[in-house]
């Protein structure tokens, strides 16, 4: 199929995060490419958030659209705009999954990029994304420390090949040298045909380690992991995780290891197991200082 690069469908997912969204919503508008389509999956905030994103960008309450899935519980559109509210927390990976769905099943556009929201991206990012786009790769900018702009936080990532733990390429000359693993989610650009081959993001995982399995399995189909260095975005840099969702990624790198590497399974168990006893103990330590 031939790639249409006029347009771009643009996913990402609000979580208790209006800050971030309403930033992204102002960042976008500046963007030098204005033809791109906008969704925006609330993951069922408790904040009051997605209702925040719907006055800030003025929508008629009384035209809602329906999108023909049940998990969505309300759904509106603005201009190029599509906000779509989820009855529940599903995860990163269907939240993103419902917009992809739909945008293969209605658009004639074949390009997606899939962001956080907790990003800022420079002017002319989308224009060179779409312009230097090749055939049968996933593609990112160059990640930068959003709270410290000259330090790279990612140039795609490695896995460890015992413990099938990560790590940021940050360095171009590391980039060079190094064959690129997996892509982090925090920005994907991709074509429809590479969707067709790969798929989408497996659920399975909720959060955590649903990038590094949908590379996995992009790799598998010699779609090929690419870092665009002519452009950049900024993503903020989260010092602190909190214990269940630090738990969480370890536990997904041990279904991500029984899913492509059984061989590998008990090893990486008694580290996962290591690792879990380790950051319980820094997280109750951490608790007892504070009080």
């Amino acid at each position: 199929m031939m790639i249409k690069k006029n347009c771009c469908s643009i996913i990402t997912v609000n979580y208790n995060a209006f800050s971030f969204t309403k930033n992204l919503l102002d960042n976008l508008s500046c963007l030098d490419k204005k033809n791109f389509n906008l969704f925006i999956v609330d993951n069922f905030s408790n904040d009051n958030s997605f209702k925040k994103i719907l006055e800030y960008l003025d929508v008629n309450l009384n035209k809602k659209l329906d999108l023909k899935d049940p998990r969505i519980i309300s759904s509106y559109k603005k201009n190029h705009i599509y906000l779509l509210k989820l009855d529940s927390n599903y995860g990163y990976a269907t939240a993103i999954n419902i917009p992809l769905k739909y945008i293969k099943n209605n658009f004639v556009e074949s390009l997606y990029w899939v962001i956080n929201n907790d990003i800022k991206i420079e002017k002319n990012t989308l224009n060179i994304l779409i312009k230097e786009y090749e055939e049968n790769t996933i593609v990112t900018p160059m990640v930068y420390n959003l709270n410290n702009k000259d330090e790279i936080q990612s140039l795609g990532c490695t896995i460890n090949p015992y413990f099938l733990t990560t790590k940021n390429i940050t360095s171009v000359s590391n980039l060079n040298n190094t064959e690129i693993d997996y892509l982090s989610g925090v920005s994907l650009f991709f074509d429809h045909n590479v969707l067709n081959d790969v798929g989408y993001l497996s659920e399975s995982y909720f959060m955590y380690y649903e990038d590094v399995d949908w590379s996995k399995r992009a790799r598998s189909k010699k779609v090929k992991l690419v870092v665009n260095l002519n452009t950049k975005i900024f993503h903020n840099d989260k010092k602190l995780i909190l214990f269940k969702l630090k738990f969480l990624s370890i536990y997904n790198r041990l279904k991500f290891s029984i899913k492509f590497y059984k061989s590998r399974v008990l090893l990486v168990f008694v580290y996962t197991l290591l690792s879990s006893l380790y950051n319980l103990f820094k997280y109750l330590f951490i608790l007892k200082s504070g009080k």
